[in-house]
């Protein structure tokens, strides 16, 4: 085998590479390996995108694409590290792990991480060697004096780091800005893509909150819309009897809520016109319970279906699920509007880590409304979130009324409904 050393790339950043480069041969065997079955072992970047290990399987695949083979992108892990000296060391114990070191590269490496502050001790450890090992290795290459030594007693480094699995390059951007949003809040584990963003959507919904105090009863107005902060049960009360064209909700479906879907029924019965539906999402779960308390002040019309791309695991009782059902009730006998399926499709829509985290798809929604409405209709929603609702019905020229408690959620729903265009001015 050749022992000349493969030249790195001019794209290949030495900071953290630590050991000495593939051989011509070694790097050969990689790139004709990831010529026929791609990259195998992910790469490892920091939350920006900066390659911390596996500058060999990127050269490879970068000089691949630039040839003309078509290769798969790269799977990438995102990892959130506390300092430079952090990626150094994580660099390094992969490395270690894969490469079996000659004396003349050990020392190398001994002098290179004495340079950078380690001390003896902790060379040794991460290493595989004893210290007086390291202290005679640093007296063949010189012994460097740094500025300041971190020890293994020192400054500690988690066993693990926050880090986000992406299967390729769209992937990885979103790791990289769900971790920027998450900061010091980013779970110390490896998490999917999709895990990772929801986590962010709560985060940023804490500094919403925390930016938008405002009091109950704080009604936001706009051209066609009317948004109102508080408990729909309290804040509603001067809605009059029998003045709303149809009430659409997703409110929440977990067993402290089932009160609540008591009183939806109630606020339907007394606000809803004549004949004229309310349109619940319900849990699948307890979809008996919800259809139950609907039932109370409400008479049952039909239940429909949102089916959506991505399922969903239901860990109660290990079912991936792609649908949700909504449930028509009526108040009083139904009054029938236009014909319309009871199978919608929420789509492909992507959600970003500035999403509500239960945001909806709208296309289901303005089905609906365009469905059981005329233009000029009023639609309520009493657990309006980012008003989803409330986008569906503007868009299709009805007015809409939504009531929030949350005062993070109202805000971001002001800002999606604000210089939206409507023709039914509230």
């Amino acid at each position: 085998m050749s022992q000349r050393a493969a030249k790195p790339g001019p794209a290949t950043p030495e900071r953290y590479q630590l050991l000495p480069p593939l051989t011509d041969d070694e790097f050969s065997a990689l790139k004709t390996d990831i010529a026929a079955h791609g990259v195998l072992v992910a790469v490892e970047v920091d939350e920006t995108g900066e390659v911390i290990d596996g500058h060999h399987r990127v050269r490879a695949w970068s000089e691949l694409r630039a040839e003309g083979v078509r290769v798969a992108d790269y799977p990438r892990v995102v990892r959130l590290f506390a300092s430079e000296e952090d990626k150094l060391a994580h660099a390094l114990t992969l490395n270690l792990a894969r490469r079996h070191l000659t004396r003349a590269q050990r020392r190398d490496l001994v002098g290179r991480l004495r340079q950078e502050g380690w001390s003896l001790r902790r060379i040794g450890k991460v290493v595989g060697v004893h210290h007086d090992t390291v202290r005679e290795d640093l007296r063949v290459v010189g012994n460097p004096t740094p500025a300041s030594v971190s020890g293994s007693d020192g400054k500690r480094y988690a066993a693990s780091r926050p880090a986000i699995f992406a299967a390729n390059g769209r992937d990885a951007r979103r790791a990289g800005q769900v971790l920027q949003v998450l900061g010091d809040d980013a779970p110390p584990r490896l998490l999917t893509v999709r895990r990772a963003e929801a986590l962010g959507r709560y985060a940023n919904m804490g500094r919403l909150r925390e930016r938008h105090g405002r009091e109950n009863g704080t009604v936001c107005a706009g051209e066609g819309f009317e948004l109102r902060l508080g408990d729909f049960r309290e804040v509603l009360a001067d809605i009059p009897d029998a003045s709303v064209d149809v009430v659409i909700v997703d409110p929440p479906f977990n067993d402290r809520s089932l009160e609540l879907w008591s009183d939806i029924s109630a606020l339907g019965a007394r606000v809803l016109k004549p004949g004229r539906p309310l349109v619940a999402y319900a849990g699948i779960l307890r979809l008996d319970d919800h259809m139950a308390r609907l039932g109370e002040h409400l008479q049952y019309v039909w239940t429909g279906s949102t089916e959506f791309t991505r399922p969903t695991f239901v860990h109660p009782v290990g079912i991936w699920s792609r649908w949700r059902p909504w449930l028509v009730f009526s108040n009083g006998p139904y009054r029938q509007g236009e014909a319309f399926h009871d199978r919608l499709m929420a789509g492909g829509q992507e959600r970003t880590v500035e999403d509500h985290p239960w945001r909806q798809a709208v296309g289901p929604f303005r089905s609906i409304v365009k469905a059981v409405t005329k233009p000029g209709d009023i639609v309520l929603d009493c657990c309006c979130g980012q008003g989803t609702t409330g986008v569906a019905a503007l868009s299709e020229a009805r007015r809409f009324i939504g009531v929030d408690i949350d005062a993070a959620a109202l805000a971001m729903a002001t800002e999606r409904l604000t210089g939206m265009e409507t023709t039914a001015p509230m």
